[in-house]
């Protein structure tokens, strides 16, 4: 029966090749993936693909890929595994007495003295629950860790993100802005031609168109690294994002600062972010550390009935053995124990101030590129407003096509102002979303599948995160 339970050994050899390989093959349009996306929104993916990927669902699809994720939920693996170790009590002694023959027997009783004995160790002052109580606390931060995985690789899915957006939209911009420099410049040739402009005005639009070309060379390199980018925040290779689309309509609206419910936020990003929790989980772990170490001042016991079959007399027999508390108290280790809890919740302290201060500088971010905004949208509506006033003067016939140009180039660089306004503005609230670890103008499908990748365990001996760090 003891045999039985034992583990037997499964080799799983790991190949550098075969990785490779399987990574090379990973796409965004199989069906594990729509799959586990369908499980994680909660709808059906139909189509599949989606003719045009969302932000929320290459979140879901970098939580089904990206490797640190995976690393995370094998360290959660590893900190259940420990907490099953320390539940486990330990194993008895058998003990075989040396087998004696006697060669002066008295006639009729037998030579031979056989004897065993079980040695049974007992856990006092309840070091076991102690042990128990602290690997299910560490196990708990691993699984926050998980969930604190999670919300950064959202992050960095966001980032290349927004830099696709604001590079596709700045190429587009500047194909405009180079066809009415080169118009200009080929206007200003031909009046320089007849001698009604001067030299100076020719090489100035010849500047302005370089400076538009290189511009727009500038934003298709920027649009293939953030498409690399991309690729690698949702672990997949450069080719699963070849002709794919890109909705990017939740660009178009940024919530009002006077409408964010900043104390609520603050308030969640100082008690309820997973890594906060996590740092509490440790805390309530070192506390269960110290209790473990101050039981351990007091000795084990261990109990050693046994039996001997002495020359045909039956012999019972009981033992006890403990070890004496004379040369130290185990000062040493609860020593240790107390200096760790210190030094975590020190370390708790720290995480707050620095989420405070994130917090903060995120949320002035925000509210300056807010305001910057409203001033690029506010220009580009008095630009765009000229530019009609000019239309409509050339068609009367009342200026000429040269002040139509230089207006439409003016109008073209405040487009390319409010889009970098734009993308400051989206770019500063992704980091005050990062500070509170919650969307916070994109509803809740990803911070659901967020959830769902760690999700509680269920254990008599679960905590909240109520534990004080004094």
């Amino acid at each position: 029966m003891v045999l039985t339970g034992c583990a037997t050994y499964h080799p799983r050899p790991l190949s550098a090749p075969a990785n490779a390989t399987q990574f090379s093959h990973r796409s965004l349009d199989n069906a594990d993936l729509r799959a586990f996306m369908q499980a994680q929104l909660g709808h059906a993916m139909s189509p599949w693909p989606p003719k045009a990927w969302t932000l929320d669902q290459l979140t879901v699809a970098a939580l089904h890929y990206h490797p640190k994720l995976a690393l995370a939920r094998a360290q959660w693996a590893s900190a259940r595994a420990k907490a099953i170790t320390a539940g486990a009590y330990p194993n008895p002694t058998l003990n075989l007495n040396p087998v004696q023959y006697a060669t002066n027997a008295a006639a009729g009783l037998s030579p031979w003295t056989v004897g065993l004995a079980v040695d049974m160790p007992i856990l006092t002052a309840g070091k076991r629950s102690h042990r128990v109580a602290e690997a299910l606390d560490q196990a708990e931060a691993a699984r926050l860790n998980v969930v604190q995985t999670a919300w950064q690789i959202r992050a960095n899915v966001r980032q290349p993100w927004i830099k696709l957006y604001a590079a596709r939209r700045r190429v587009q911009l500047l194909d405009t802005q180079v066809q009415d420099a080169a118009a200009l410049l080929a206007a200003l040739e031909q009046r320089f031609k007849a001698g009604q402009t001067s030299q100076y005005q020719v090489v100035q639009a010849r500047l302005q168109r370089s400076n538009a070309q290189l511009s727009r060379a500038d934003a298709r390199a920027a649009e293939n690294q953030a498409r690399a980018s991309l690729a690698g925040a949702l672990g997949v290779p450069l080719d699963a994002l070849r002709g794919l689309h890109y909705d990017f309509n939740a660009l178009r609206k940024l919530p009002a600062f006077q409408k964010i419910p900043r104390a609520r936020f603050k308030t969640y990003a100082l008690t309820r972010r997973p890594d906060i929790r996590a740092a509490l989980m440790r805390y309530t772990a070192s506390e269960q550390a110290v209790r473990l170490e101050i039981a351990r001042q007091y000795p084990n016991l261990n109990i050693g009935p046994g039996y001997t079959w002495d020359q045909g007399a039956h012999k019972w027999s009981i033992g006890l053995s403990l070890d004496l508390p004379v040369f130290n108290q185990n000062q040493g280790p609860i020593a240790e124990a107390r200096a760790q809890r210190q030094q975590r919740a020190a370390r708790f302290r720290v995480l707050q101030a620095r989420i405070t201060t994130d917090f903060n500088r995120a949320l002035a971010a925000y509210q300056a590129s807010a305001h910057k905004l409203q001033l690029a949208q506010h220009l580009l509506k008095s630009s765009q407003s000229r530019l009609g006033s000019a239309r409509a003067s050339y068609r009367a016939g009342e200026t000429n096509r040269l002040d139509l140009l230089r207006i439409q180039l003016e109008t073209q660089t405040d487009r390319l102002a409010l889009l970098k306004a734009r993308v400051q503005a989206e770019k500063a609230l992704g980091a005050l979303a990062d500070t509170v670890e919650y969307p916070l103008a994109r509803g809740t499908p990803t911070a659901r599948a967020i959830q769902n990748v760690a999700p509680p365990q269920n254990s008599s001996h679960a905590r909240s995160s109520k534990a004080s760090a004094s």
